[in-house]
């Protein structure tokens, strides 16, 4: 998946003037193959290279998935210093960059003929084009040379109905719904999985119905129950899952872990929804009062005081980093705790009956979904389509198919003294982010 090689040129693979040139490795027909100019009898420190650049293509918010491969090569008949390689601007935090022209951040002398590897991977975090601009900097250029990776992020969303249709709008594909199955008790609820590649329907039995990569651990389907269940999350793993039922009872299934409950507790109001931690070792349930109890690692970032709202909780919602959440009102006013922001919606616009939430991969965002299948996208979420217009009066709720992200700080241009120790950094900058491997 992620891969190169280092050593020397061989001849025929490209015509290469004195210096120190980069050209696209064989990584598909977005790579660029650089220019280069000379002037015969002149020094090697006067070469000059062309902006190149390094298209990464479509990718998912919140997911990765192997790399393109640059080669530094000296292309003269004296050593030459890679001094370093650093981000110069763009969108920094959208990729992963790697080399094995620096040892940990320390310089590397190249013989003559010799090479190195730059290697990108795509991460973006939110929907559009992103691009980050980098300086390549050695003692056989005058100023640091440029170099350019770019692509382009997608997101989407699914909406389910009672019945158990799901729509899909975005970069969300179709894997199936119940169709014109009988149910016992209605779908109430869809939840996506870690690669967005599948989601679960969850019926108020606590039914489960799993398409897609989305696997079955489980349900309460076949159980008596005190109370219906109201709602459900998933570790970011997509190993368990939790449900809730309405008194404030917690099922768990697969790797999902019980924390605790208020199924012993007397409760002003009903339980509404539930969200997972960052970690998966804790979770949070709301009130149809506003209400938040905390179970596990949930931190307590605070609640709706009972004279803050004239419109009952219907759900809510975990910010990227786990520091925060969101709950969501009725008529779609949202309250905003910890990092998480309100983005717009503060209840001034009507919005029907809300009856659903689902946030952006970079929490910069949501999507809400009213009775009437309308979804209205706030902060950076974008409009993808809808059932508004179909005539459609009958959803119950939304899933996004981009993962949250963590942290957006960049980490910088990654150092190795070998590629197989690049490639194993990488993958771990990765998965502390909280991105998901997704081919394709």
């Amino acid at each position: 998946m992620l891969r190169s090689a280092r050593g020397r040129m061989r001849a025929g693979k490209a015509a290469l003037l004195g210096g120190v040139s980069i050209i696209a490795a064989l990584a598909g027909p977005a790579a660029a193959t650089a220019s280069f100019a000379s002037h015969p009898g002149a020094a090697v420190r006067a070469v000059k290279v062309a902006t190149r650049q390094l298209g990464l293509g479509e990718r998912r918010a919140g997911t990765y998935f192997g790399d393109r491969t640059s080669i530094i090569v000296n292309t003269g008949d004296q050593p030459v210093k890679i001094k370093r390689i650093e981000f110069r601007g763009g969108d920094p935090s959208d990729f992963l960059v790697g080399t094995d022209c620096l040892t940990d951040g320390r310089p590397l002398t190249l013989a003559p003929k010799a090479m190195c590897v730059i290697k990108a991977v795509f991460t973006p975090r939110a929907y559009g084009a992103r691009l980050a601009t980098l300086g390549i900097d050695d003692s056989a250029s005058a100023t640091p040379q440029p170099f350019t990776v770019r692509g382009v992020g997608t997101e989407g969303y699914y909406l389910a109905g009672p019945r158990g249709g799901v729509a899909h709008f975005g970069d969300a594909d179709s894997y199936g719904d119940r169709g014109n199955k009988t149910l016992n008790q209605p779908v109430i609820s869809i939840t996506s999985t870690a690669t967005g590649d599948g989601y679960w329907l969850l019926a108020s039995d606590g039914g489960i119905f799993s398409y897609g990569d989305a696997r079955f651990y489980g349900s309460t389907g076949g159980m008596r129950l005190n109370r219906p269940v109201v709602g459900m999350t998933t570790d970011r793993a997509s190993n368990g899952y939790w449900l809730v039922a309405s008194d404030g009872g917690i099922f768990t299934f697969g790797r999902a872990r019980f924390f605790g409950s208020t199924g012993g507790m007397h409760l002003n109001q009903s339980i509404v929804g539930m969200a997972a931690t960052r970690s998966g070792n804790g979770y949070w349930l709301v009130a149809r009062d506003g209400g938040v109890f905390t179970f596990g690692d949930a931190k307590f970032y605070g609640s709706v005081g009972t004279n803050e709202h004239p419109q009952p909780i219907v759900g809510m919602a975990a910010t990227p980093s786990g520091d925060g959440y969101w709950l969501v009102a009725r008529n779609g006013r949202v309250y905003a705790f910890g990092d998480a922001r309100v983005h717009g919606a503060d209840g001034t616009r009507h919005l029907g009956v809300v009856v659903g939430m689902s946030p952006t991969a970079d929490g910069r965002g949501f999507w809400l979904l009213n009775s009437q299948a309308h979804v209205i996208g706030f902060g950076d979420a974008r409009f993808f389509g809808d059932l508004h217009q179909s005539g459609l009066a009958d959803v119950v709720g939304i899933a996004a198919t981009a993962p949250s992200v963590g942290s957006d700080q960049s980490a910088g241009v990654v150092s190795a003294p070998n590629v197989a120790t690049l490639n194993a950094r990488l993958v771990a900058i990765a998965a502390q982010r909280g991105l998901r491997v997704r081919p394709g």
